[in-house]
């Protein structure tokens, strides 16, 4: 305990301790002894700006023989540009392609198994697709479809799994 007893005003502690359990003053008083307690404040302010546009929707449907799926994002702007990506192994997103977009309120992109994206990633299945959406002011929105690919017997179907925004 030497280093105990070359703290300023350590023994004086110990002794009022030592001296309110000895005169039964409680476990309890004695603990608040050794106890601090403070009051903080913090605030909080967020920087940069946040972005005006989002997707208030969006799907994959599919057309009958699931040969295309048609990615439709809904905003209440259009966006100036419309690119897509898809997830590749390490986790990261590859190029961004921009065939078969319509702009508008509800911009649209059309995949089938001859699309740059399929092509590049034909064997990545099931193959997640990134939209992003930049609007004039710069701002970008995402949103993601997961579709599934299917080769072979001249089936070329692409078809739609889940989507998330």
């Amino acid at each position: 305990m030497p280093r105990l007893r070359s703290i300023p005003g350590a023994g004086l502690a110990v002794g009022a301790f030592v001296l309110t359990v000895l005169l039964g003053a409680g476990v309890g008083t004695a603990s608040a002894l050794w106890q601090q307690s403070a009051t903080a404040t913090m605030a909080v302010t967020a920087s940069g700006t946040w972005p005006a546009h989002s997707f208030s929707g969006f799907t994959c449907t599919n057309d009958n023989p699931r040969q295309t799926a048609t990615l439709s994002a809904v905003g209440a702007a259009a966006p100036t540009a419309l690119s897509y990506a898809a997830l590749q192994s390490n986790g990261t997103y590859g190029p961004s392609y921009t065939e078969s977009v319509s702009l508008g309120t509800t911009s649209t992109v059309a995949l089938t198994i001859t699309s740059q994206i399929v092509v590049a990633n034909r064997t990545t299945t099931p193959l997640t697709i990134r939209v992003t959406a930049t609007y004039a002011d710069q701002s970008q929105t995402t949103a993601s479809a997961t579709v599934s690919l299917e080769q072979g017997n001249n089936s070329n179907k692409v078809t739609c799994l889940s989507t998330t925004f």
